[in-house]
Order: C-alpha cells, then sequence, then structure tokens
C-alpha cells in the first residue's frame, strides 16, 4: 500500500477518495432512495431540478470519473508500464467512459422510478368498488379501488351516509380538502 502512494501518489488519492465517496454516495441513493441529503444551515443555494433529462454532470458522476482514472492511472503506470502521457490519456479516457456509465444509469433508474401523477379530482363521478369497510358517518377511513387516467388506483376513502362494505359498488362524491374520497353507494 505504501508502495502505490509513494510511487503514484495522484492517482491512489483519486482512486481510494473517488472510491470510498462514490460506495458512500450509493449507500445514500439505496438509503434515502434519491442520494440527496438535508444540511441546515444559513446558505442558500439555488437548485433547479433537472427531472428526467440525462445530467452528464452530476457528484455522482464525477465521482466515477475520480474513481475510473485513478484505478485505470494506478493499473497503466504500475501494471502495463506506460509513459506518463499515454497514462494521463488512458487514465481520462477511462474515467470519462465511467462518467458516460454513471450518467446513463442514473438516467435509466430515474426513468424506471417516474411514477405518473395522479389528479385526485378526475375522480369525481366515477364509480368504482370499496377495497376495504368504509364506515359511516366519516367515522373512519377505508379504501377504494377506482380506475383514474387508464390506470387502476387503491385511495382513501369515507363516507358521509352509510357504513359501506368491501367489494360493494361506490360512486366518489367529492374530494375533501385532505385528499380523501368521499364516497357514497352507487
Amino acid at each position: 500500500m505504501k508502495e502505490i502512494f509513494s510511487q503514484n501518489p495522484i492517482y491512489a488519492v483519486m482512486a481510494f477518495v473517488g472510491t470510498l465517496l462514490f460506495v458512500l454516495k450509493m449507500l445514500l441513493l439505496f438509503v434515502t432512495g434519491d442520494g440527496d441529503t438535508d444540511f441546515d444551515g444559513d446558505m442558500d443555494i439555488e437548485h433547479t431540478d433537472g427531472g428526467d433529462a440525462f445530467t452528464l454532470v452530476s457528484i455522482q458522476s464525477i465521482l466515477a470519473f475520480f474513481m475510473g482514472a485513478g484505478w485505470i492511472g494506478l493499473a497503466a503506470k504500475q501494471e502495463w508500464e506506460l509513459s506518463d502521457v499515454n497514462g494521463v490519456i488512458a487514465a481520462g479516457v477511462f474515467g470519462f467512459v465511467m462518467m458516460l456509465f454513471s450518467s446513463f444509469i442514473t438516467f435509466q433508474i430515474k426513468k424506471f422510478n417516474n411514477i405518473p401523477k395522479v389528479n385526485i379530482k378526475e375522480a369525481i363521478g366515477r364509480t368504482g368498488r370499496a377495497y376495504t369497510n368504509i364506515p359511516a358517518k366519516g367515522e373512519g377511513i377505508g379504501q377504494v379501488e377506482i380506475t383514474i387516467g387508464n390506470k387502476q388506483q387503491i385511495l382513501q376513502a369515507s363516507s358521509k351516509g352509510e357504513a359501506i362494505n368491501a367489494f360493494e359498488s361506490i360512486k366518489v362524491h367529492y374530494v375533501d380538502d385532505s385528499g380523501n374520497l368521499i364516497v357514497k353507494k352507487a
């Protein structure tokens, strides 16, 4: 290990630090679901979300660049015995390829996880069926199965009138302020 740092300190630092931070960022992605973290402080930073656009330059892709360039730079110098110029070229090219790969994978994951939003107001007047029992006179919340935007949804609902048993037909009367459907027997 000492030999790696003494002969090629730049590549070694790029490889080890890039790999450590890349792995930490991936762990955050899996734990939090989006890889973003919230920090409290007195700084105001403007951030515009790129949405589903392909983003080449991100923290994840930059870390992938340093990780890939560092490891290939080490291999180029120690194993392949390339010159300094050829080692830098190999490291740069492979780092850029890793950057592209990381960005592409992140883009595909975001595309895969994109869940379309449902306009709950479109449920008004539609019919469906009670998925669970719905208590009478708003004394509790049940669930209904209803189709909105050609997609079947299971949503929370309550009844201002009589109780509705599971699997009975329902009609959506309106949507309350908290987003619960107010239903009655169809």
